[in-house]
């Protein structure tokens, strides 16, 4: 084994989460808010891949065009770094994402893909005293050149299915075997047999496993003695799931909506991916009298489309494009129904906050009660009518409260009987125990994104909150639990 600097590693030591292409699931691959949102959604460290323009310049780019990813003509190898930045200006160079993992706190991962870049990326991270890295590539000649060359950094080769780790370990003098078994079947982890993990143990060889997006699989993979997996949904490796939030049920409000666009599906993907507990959303009715999920009363801000939500079918809702305002990864994204919310929910195992809008609560409980859902979703509404008619409809349904509008706690409970109060982060800790003592569950409500206000809410543990960042607070659990600091 050549004397390197150490691949990183957490100070729990699990498999580093590694965000291939930055969050290339949630945003253009390999560019600067693939990997701003990689950060947030809990990645340890970001896979780029490298090409060199035709001045020499190391830019950060899987393919060697642009048309697949920017949908514009152009070999980045054929032109200069200005023509590049004029022709598709997201295109980061190399040098920009060394900067921006060093604010964030992320290791990189470099797949050298030009011929001949492994040297000018060990340079250029030499002289940014970047030291949290390591460096690939399916080249055996390009491995062997960096091992040559007295690489400081660990230096893994890819494998391709079908092909000998260790016949490629051997060839090209590698530190790490990275296994690109994405494809190998239904379960690519029985690929992993304890037979090759033992070889490559006592051949001093680092693991790096491919990228993964199946749940099921990713639980498999983490119980492996990998260095890192890789996959395009950082979330799915470093979510609520993989962090100890002390039972804290995450109310989301309107989904992720600072990722995605707000009240679609995408974003209640996200938080459900991410392993939160409840979507929040908010409900009116189509012109039709169906029950569409939507926050505004009016279409101009979240959608393509113009006038009143109430005046337009469902129909001619579902033509209207719900995702391309937040940015062109979403373009498509529909205004969903508040059944297909249900089902995509219950697809996950999850729960639902309801807000009524303007929307008839008769409505509400009868989907709810079809669905199987009553008891797998709470209601609120800032129209008192449509609040007291959840109740005055069902004595059983669990409604939310908000503290404010009563002159006492038990006053609350006299009113609707609610299953959960709503209490801001300054009141918290006056207003909690009294509705502890009444058997209502305080819901902590958040929705800034101040870091300090969130270590704030890892002390109090309540528990439930309603946020817009869950990121953020995870963040903060991680803090807490020490596993920022690198080893």
């Amino acid at each position: 084994m050549r004397n390197t600097i150490p691949f990183p590693a957490r100070p729990d030591r699990r498999p580093l989460c590694i965000a291939h292409r930055g969050a290339s699931q949630h945003a253009r691959e390999n560019t600067l808010q693939a990997f701003r949102v990689a950060a947030a959604f809990g990645a340890d460290m970001w896979e780029i891949d490298v090409q060199l323009t035709a001045d020499n310049q190391p830019v950060v780019s899987h393919d060697a065009e642009l048309m697949r990813v920017f949908g514009v003509p152009g070999v980045i190898a054929e032109m200069t770094l200005v023509q590049i930045r004029q022709a598709a200006p997201d295109l980061p160079t190399l040098d920009e994402v060394i900067a921006l993992a060093g604010e964030l706190d992320q290791a990189l991962y470099v797949e050298i893909k030009a011929r001949g870049a492994g040297r000018i990326v060990m340079s250029r991270l030499k002289a940014a005293s970047f030291t949290r890295a390591g460096l690939g590539s399916f080249g055996v000649d390009e491995v062997r050149d960096l091992v040559a060359a007295d690489c400081p950094y660990p230096v893994s080769i890819l494998v391709p299915l079908g092909a000998d780790p260790f016949e490629r370990a051997e060839q090209s003098g590698a530190d790490i075997i990275h296994l690109c078994w994405e494809r190998g079947g239904d379960r690519p982890q029985d690929l992993v047999t304890p037979d090759l993990l033992a070889r490559a143990r006592q051949l001093g060889l680092g693991l790096v496993l491919w990228h993964e997006e199946r749940k099921a699989v990713l639980d498999d993979l983490l119980k492996l003695p990998s260095l890192g997996i890789c996959t395009n949904q950082p979330e799915l490796l470093g979510g609520c799931e993989r962090v100890d939030i002390g039972g804290m049920q995450i109310v989301c409000h309107r989904g992720a909506n600072r990722f995605a666009p707000e009240n679609t599906m995408a974003a209640a993907r996200m938080i459900f991916d991410q392993g939160c507990a409840y979507l929040e959303l908010d409900v009116r009715e189509s012109a039709d009298g169906e029950l569409v999920v939507i926050h505004d009363p009016t279409l101009e801000r979240t959608t393509n489309g113009t006038g009143k939500v109430a005046d337009h079918t469902l129909a001619a809702l579902r033509n209207l494009d719900a995702g391309a305002w937040f940015s062109p990864q979403f373009a498509g994204q529909r205004i969903p129904t508040l059944a297909e919310m249900i089902t995509l929910c219950q697809s996950y195992g999850r729960q639902i906050y309801i807000e009524n809008k303007c929307a008839d609560p008769a409505k509400i409980l009868a989907l709810v009660d079809t669905m199987g859902f009553a008891e797998h979703c709470f209601h609120w509404s800032g129209d008192h009518a449509l609040q007291a008619g959840i109740r005055a409809l069902s004595p059983t349904a669990r409604i939310k409260s908000n503290g404010a509008r009563y002159n006492s706690m038990q006053a609350l409970k006299d009113h609707l009987d609610p299953a959960i109060i709503e209490i801001r982060v300054e009141t918290y800790e006056r207003d909690a125990p009294e509705a502890q003592r009444l058997n209502i569950v305080p819901m902590l409500q958040y929705f800034g994104d101040d870091p300090k206000i969130f270590e704030k809410i890892v002390a109090l543990r309540p528990p439930m909150i309603n946020l817009d960042r869950a990121d953020l607070l995870l963040a903060a659990f991680r803090r807490q639990a020490g596993l920022d600091n690198w080893a």
